[in-house]
Formats: C-alpha cells, structure tokens, sequence
C-alpha cells in the first residue's frame, strides 16, 4: 500500500508547505523509506526550474508573418503560415518553435515555478479529499455492518424455539419442565429444560424422557438422575414425525408420569 503523505513529497522539495506542515512532514519522512526515495527523486527538481529561460517557458505558438513577396496574390494585410521559426544567426540553425515572452515574463521571473507549485497544490487538496471521502466511506461501511450485524443478532433471537411449561399428571411431582419441540424432516426434535424444587426430602430421583405417538409404542427418548435444586437440560431426537405425536412425558423410575405436555 502507498504511503499517504507521498503526494506532499513534490511540494515539500519545492518548499510550498506551510511551517507546521513542514515540520510534520519532516518528523514523518524520518521514518518513511517510500517518502524517503520520493524526495530524493524530485531533489534536482528546484534547481533545474532555476535554469530555465523565461522565454521558453511561454508558448507563443507558430509564428505567422506577413508574405515576403510583393508580388504575392494576397493582400499585404493577410497572414501567411511561416512554420516554425528560424535563428536569424549566419548559420541559419534550427531555434524550435518561436517562443514570445508574455506580459507575465517582462519582470524576468520565472513563469513555470508558480505553475509547478499550484500543480502539486492541487494535487495535494485532491488527495486529501479522496482521502477524506474514503475515510468517510470506510466509517458508513462499518456503520451498516454494525446495524447488519446487530439485526442479525435480533434475527437470532427470534429465531429460538419457544418453549412451553409442562403439566403436572402426578399427586406428587418434585421437578418443573418445559420442551420446545420442532418438527424435521426425519422426524422431530425435543429440546427440554428441568428444574428441581429444593429440599422435601426427594433425594436423587432417575427420570426419563418419552415420546408417546398416536399409533405405535411410546419411545423413550433419554433418561438421567438429579435430585433437589439441580437443573438440568437436554436434546433428544424421536423417530416420530410432528404430527403423529400424541404428548411427551417426563416419568419416573417406575415408568409413573409424571409430567406431560401434548404435543
């Protein structure tokens, strides 16, 4: 990736920065190899602005002339193409297109350096507002991602299943449970969440999961030991489709129910 202070390397040689955009483009060329080089490149560049001709840094054009011969058709009033000039020197050499000095160069300043310098300004404003709309950009792409991402997060929320409380079948019932069920194309998935009711005397109590259908045996699903204040979770799969689900219960060890929710 190209360094970002690259473009003020040509206005810092040339000396266009301002006193304190100088001395923080000084500390960070310290470090910069990329600038470093850059500088280097352009480290002629002052001293051969210095050298040019004020005449040949103002294009005047080819040059036109009046027709040389009187005897010529046209009117002496009109301009004739004389190409490009010549040297009126004895050997007659090649002097390039002719070149008039402006009105900016009678003083005898040099009319390219100013031009130089309000190039590499321009630039220089350009580039940072490309990095400015960048900047910008970057934070509104991050800004949308966030409210993606917090929507997503939503989207996930409401997506849990919904859990319902199961019903007590049983005179004395130490335990509380809810299930979320869902149907799959294999059959169905019951998630379940226990709590045991603290003290009373229980002790550990193994219990366990079936599935009962509306046609078939009842098939049990998972079984496990808690006793009071545990909690306790599970996720089981039946082979029974959703809708051939009759209710599914929570039994003892003896095979009592003892809760039950239909399905």
């Amino acid at each position: 990736m190209r360094c970002e202070h690259l473009h003020d390397s040509a206005v810092y040689v040339l000396g266009a920065l301002s006193p304190e955009e100088r001395d923080t483009y000084e500390r960070h060329l310290a470090g910069c190899a990329e600038c470093q080089a850059e500088v280097a490149e352009f480290g002629d560049l002052p001293e051969l602005l210095g050298k040019l001709d004020p005449g040949v840094a103002s294009w005047a054009g080819p040059s036109a002339v009046p027709p040389s011969s009187p005897s010529s058709s046209s009117s002496s009033s009109d301009l004739s193409w004389a190409g490009p000039s010549v040297a009126s020197s004895p050997s007659s050499s090649w002097a390039g297109p002719s070149a008039v000095p402006s009105p900016a160069d009678a003083s005898g300043a040099d009319p390219l350096l100013p031009r130089v310098l309000d190039r590499a300004r321009h630039s220089r404003r350009t580039e940072r507002r490309r990095r400015r709309w960048q900047t910008a950009g970057t934070a509104l792409v991050a800004a949308c991602l966030g409210v993606l991402a917090v929507l997503g997060v939503r989207s996930a929320g409401l997506g849990q299943p919904d859990f319902v409380a199961m019903q007590e079948v049983a005179a004395t019932v130490p335990v509380t449970a809810s299930l979320a069920i869902e149907g799959l194309d294999d059959g169905t998935l019951v998630r379940m969440r226990c709590a045991y009711k603290p003290g009373g005397g229980y002790g550990k109590w193994t219990y366990k999961l079936y599935v009962v259908p509306k046609s078939g045996a009842p098939q049990e699903l998972d079984s496990w030991t808690a006793g009071a204040g545990d909690e306790y979770e599970l996720k089981a799969h039946s082979q029974f489709r959703r809708d051939n689900i009759e209710k599914i219960e929570i039994r003892g060890a003896d095979g009592t129910p003892l809760l039950a929710l239909d399905a």
